[in-house]
Parts: C-alpha cells; sequence; structure tokens
C-alpha cells in the first residue's frame, strides 16, 4: 500500500512526544507534590503546636526567666530529614517562631529558635543572619506582643534546587528517549530510500528493466516513475543507435564495395582508356560515400538534438536567398527555379539546422526531378502563428502509400532510380519536429510532381 513518509514522521514523532512528555510531567507532578507535602506538612505541624501551646497551656504561664518553648518530639530530632512520622514532619526542625514582648521579654519560641530574637521586631518580612545561620522572618505585632515565624533559608533553596531538579532531570531524560525514538522513527520510515538506492546499486549497467520496490511511499513514486520513464527513453535511445549502426554499415558497405571493384579495375586495367575511365567511376563513387558519410553524421546529431542547444531569430526568407545565391551555378545547370518568396518571414531556431533543411529539400528536389524541369519555391505566412514553405519540382509521383514511408531512414521510392542514401527527407523531418512545425508531401498536379510542404511557427512579436 502506497504511504506517506512525511506523514508517518509527523505521526510518529507527535505520539512519542505526547507519550514521553506525559510521562515526564507525571514524574515533576510525583516530585512536586512530594516536596510541596513535606514543607506543607511541616507548616502544618507547626501552626498545631502554636495553637496548643497558646491554647492549652495558657501563654500567661510564660515567665521573664522561663518562656514557654513548643517542643519537637524526640523522633524528629533523630530521624532522616527526608523521612516522614505519624508524630510530625523532619522539616520542623527548620522552621521556627518566636513571641516577644514588646519590651524585650520572649514570651516563647519552638524548639528549632534560639534564644535570641530572629530578627528585629519590625513588621513585614525580612532576611536576617543569626549564628551563621540566614533566616527568612515574618514579624506581626498584636498589641504588646511581637510574633516572629521564620524558616531557615536552605529549605527554600532545597525545595528550589529539588523542584528544579524535577523539572529538569525528567525533561533531560525525556529529551534523550525523544531523541533515540525519533532516530528510530526516522530510521524506519527512510528505509525505502535505502531500498531504492541498494536496487539501483545492485542493478546491472545494462539492464533497462524499471525499477520496482514494494510499499514505496509517496514521496519516493514519483522519483522511481521518472527514474522508469529515464530508463524507457534510455533504452529507446539505446535501440535507436544500435538500429542507426546498423542501417549505417550496412548502407556504407555497399558503396565501399563498389569503390574496391573501380579501383582494382584501375589496377588491373590493360590501357589507359580503361584505367581512367575505371578512376572515374572510382572517384564518382567517392563522392557518394563522402555525400552518404556526411548525411548519416548529420542525422546522428540531428535526431540526438545535439545542435538545437541555442535558438536564433532568423529571417527563413533572406536564409534561403543566400543559399541560392551560393548554389545558383549548380542549381541552374539542369534546372530552372522559380521563386515566390514573403519578405520578413521570421522564425525562432538553429540557423545551420535550417540552412541543412533547405538544402536537403532542394537537393530532393533537384535529384528527383525532370532534366530541364522547373524547380518551384515559395516561401509564405499562412496565418498569424505559422508559414509555409514549399518546394515542388515535376519528377514522377509518389504513391499514395509511400509518402509517409519516405521520411523513414534509409527509405527509397521503389523505380525511383536513385542512388541516394535514403536519408534527406528524414533529416528534413527531425528538423521539422524539432521546430515545432509539420511536414507532409502531396502532388503537384494530379498525378504529376511531387510537392514538399513544411510548416513552421513564426517567431512572436
Amino acid at each position: 500500500m502506497p504511504f506517506s513518509i512525511r506523514q508517518r514522521l509527523v505521526y510518529g514523532i507527535f505520539i512519542a512526544m505526547a507519550l514521553i512528555l506525559s510521562v515526564m510531567g507525571y514524574a515533576a507532578y510525583l516530585v512536586t507534590d512530594h516536596e510541596s507535602e513535606e514543607i506543607f506538612s511541616a507548616r502544618l505541624a507547626t501552626s498545631a503546636r502554636v495553637l496548643e501551646a497558646l491554647v492549652a497551656r495558657q501563654l500567661e504561664k510564660a515567665t521573664i526567666t522561663s518562656p514557654i518553648i513548643i517542643a519537637l518530639p524526640d523522633e524528629l530530632e533523630i530521624t532522616d530529614e527526608h523521612f516522614s512520622q505519624k508524630v510530625g514532619h523532619s522539616y520542623e526542625s527548620k522552621i521556627a517562631f518566636q513571641v516577644w514582648h514588646q519590651d524585650g521579654v520572649l514570651l516563647a519560641r519552638s524548639a528549632s529558635a534560639p534564644n535570641k530574637a530572629l530578627g528585629p521586631l519590625q513588621a513585614g518580612f525580612q532576611d536576617h543572619r543569626l549564628d551563621d545561620e540566614l533566616w527568612h522572618v515574618f514579624a506581626l505585632q498584636s498589641g504588646q506582643v511581637w510574633v516572629l515565624a521564620a524558616e531557615k533559608h536552605d529549605v527554600r533553596d532545597e525545595m528550589s534546587r529539588d523542584l528544579g531538579l524535577s523539572i529538569l532531570t525528567p525533561l533531560s531524560i525525556g529529551a534523550l528517549i525523544l531523541l533515540i525514538v525519533v532516530n528510530m522513527i526516522a530510521l524506519i520510515n527512510l528505509k525505502p530510500i535505502s531500498h531504492l538506492a541498494e536496487s539501483i546499486a545492485k542493478r546491472d549497467p545494462s539492464s533497462m528493466k524499471p525499477i520496482q520496490l514494494e510499499a514505496l511511499p509517496d514521496e519516493l513514486k514519483p522519483v522511481v516513475d521518472e527514474l522508469n520513464h529515464l530508463l524507457v527513453r534510455v533504452q529507446d535511445s539505446v535501440k535507436q543507435e544500435k538500429r542507426f549502426i546498423d542501417a549505417a554499415a550496412h548502407e556504407i558497405r555497399t558503396p565501399i564495395a563498389a569503390l574496391k571493384i573501380h579501383v582494382e579495375n584501375a589496377i588491373h586495367a590493360q590501357n589507359d582508356i580503361d584505367r581512367q575511365k575505371s578512376l572515374a567511376e572510382a572517384l564518382k563513387g567517392l563522392r557518394r560515400t563522402t555525400r552518404l558519410a556526411q548525411q548519416l553524421l548529420a542525422f546522428s546529431r540531428v535526431s540526438r538534438g545535439v545542435e538545437l542547444e541555442r535558438k536564433d531569430l532568423i529571417d527563413l526568407e533572406s536564409l534561403l536567398r543566400n543559399y541560392l545565391d551560393t548554389h545558383q551555378s549548380v542549381l541552374q545547370l539542369n534546372h530552372r527555379l522559380q521563386l515566390k518568396l514573403e519578405p520578413d518571414v521570421l522564425v525562432m531556431g538553429d540557423t545551420d539546422q535550417l540552412e541543412r533543411l533547405l538544402q536537403n529539400l532542394i537537393d530532393n528536389a533537384v535529384v528527383y526531378g525532370e532534366k530541364d524541369s522547373v524547380i518551384d519555391i515559395s516561401l509564405a505566412r499562412v496565418d498569424e502563428q505559422y508559414l509555409e514553405l514549399i518546394v515542388a519540382n515535376d519528377g514522377p509521383p509518389i504513391a499514395d502509400s509511400q509518402k509517409e514511408k519516405v521520411f523513414d531512414p534509409y527509405y527509397r521510392v521503389l523505380g525511383g532510380g536513385s542512388s541516394g542514401s535514403g536519408l534527406g527527407l528524414a533529416i528534413v523531418k527531425e528538423i521539422v519536429l524539432q521546430h515545432g512545425g509539420q511536414i507532409y508531401i502531396r502532388d503537384k498536379s494530379y498525378q504529376s510532381g511531387v510537392q514538399v510542404i513544411v510548416r513552421l511557427p513564426l517567431a512572436q512579436a
């Protein structure tokens, strides 16, 4: 089943954080509850003893020389400070009170309080150091009596320390556990990436089979799909390259064999006339072989899009006229040119490729056109988006069943009698497609002549 790595990570981390923080919060609650219980239990016990002394023993019994002393049970004097008894709480020894007459007579005190005043007889809270111990004192005046309640400062330090440790310790432990859990969640959920990398590493370099993984996450599915599409394209490219190499080897074998025969004939010629004739045929074959090699190279480069790395704004009418001016003497040797060119026809494309397109179209018209016939070349806009280039000759028409096949590499029209390579129109079609255009063939007139029509998108203003 498909799943999302992101969702799994989010849900996993959320659940882990909820559980760990819940445990941490409960642990902090237990420690805080324990510390609060200690201090408030001690205060409660002290309050009870004060009430017992004031109500049951009558504070008036106190004398100047013998103040009432609220004693602590013996168990609290010897027990561990963190151990609570039914008789009281160990923190009582750290909490003290005194009752003073405004004349300076000590009327009552707790056993934990010294005989000296815990602090000045001034109303309110104050810190006072007595016998190297710091006391936090609260003084209250009632008539002629002052009540001083105090606790040792280390009680508060201990509580702050314990509360801080009770919070930081679970947080630290929880953070460590959370880090481990998150790492495990990430490790588990990122395993498909490791499996993908391992699958790619183990593949045979020549293998073009699609990559297949079980339980593929949503985040990896586009990556695997694109990799599989890339493998399909690479496989098609390899097949195309193989077909090209096989066809090229087959096509070039024939002219080379003919060239070899003519050279051997020249070597074994009995007279100069036969030798010159054989050498002339060999030179003609060499030209055809060179032409074939150039066409093979051009088709290979065009089919792989090597030269279409940049596009320029090109005036196709000027490009066509420049080509015709350069090759006018050759073209008009056996044919007459008839031009109908619209000016300022602009396209976006590669200059070299478009020039090769024009060359192949015109050469094809010359090769298959009748001797002393007319070659018509027209260039015009057909609408606001496209131009139309038509190259026509008066040669034999092409059967409807072959009008699509002539664009296949190495295909030659049956009965055409041409020694061409069969790559000219294949190169033209590839260039047209790379420039976003269309190409097709129709008869020039009813069962007479051939028109090759190219439609290319106009450059936007």
